[in-house]
């Protein structure tokens, strides 16, 4: 009797370093049945934008008048006839009519040509690009198949998972299980 309690112990131990020890393939994990946890770091990427620094605005520039000299010829005595009188060659009084014509000068004079003026001029509005750092995805973490891959994330040889054997795409072996019933999903469902 002590033969079957030999093997029995024995069977067992081999079952348990079967399942313990080695790698998930050697331990009976084969395709889509294995996975793998798979951190991702976010990715962040630089976005550059055009900011309003100075808005436009409007400033007024004067102008001092514009004056300018100016001719002109300006009557200064009328003319007309005048009685004149004087003496004559023997001491006698004589009298005539005498025109005389007006006379005129040539004055200056300073005109304001242009009043002082008050004259708008826009700036235009100044703009400068500011970069900034934005978050374009974030960290995920979740269970991925492990299939049979080299090292690395990257595709490797077979298929990767059931769906994939059977033809479904879009779909994951969690999402059949879930539309199975076997299980109600998980929170890196779509991952």
């Amino acid at each position: 009797m002590a033969a079957p309690v030999a093997r029995s112990a024995t069977l067992a131990v081999t079952l348990a370093a079967a399942l313990f020890a080695g790698t998930p393939a050697q331990a009976g994990c084969h395709g889509a049945e294995c996975y793998r946890y798979v951190a991702t770091p976010p990715v962040f990427d630089t976005v550059s934008e055009q900011v309003l620094v100075r808005p436009p605005r409007t400033v007024y520039r004067s102008t001092p008048p514009v004056f300018d000299t100016v001719s002109e010829r300006v009557l200064v005595a009328p003319g007309g006839r005048v009685w004149q009188t004087r003496r004559g060659p023997y001491g006698e009084l004589e009298g005539c009519w005498i025109d005389t014509p007006p006379q005129y000068a040539v004055r200056q004079r300073r005109v304001m040509v242009q009043p002082p003026q008050s004259i708008p001029e826009t700036i235009p509005p100044e703009y400068a690009t500011v970069s900034r750092r934005v978050l374009v995805q974030p960290a995920r973490a979740g269970w991925v198949p492990a299939g049979p891959r080299g090292p690395g994330y990257g595709p490797g040889y077979g298929v990767g998972s059931i769906p994939d054997a059977l033809g479904i795409t879009g779909a994951s072996s969690a999402d059949i299980g879930v539309g199975l019933g076997f299980s109600r999903g998980s929170v890196y469902d779509g991952y």
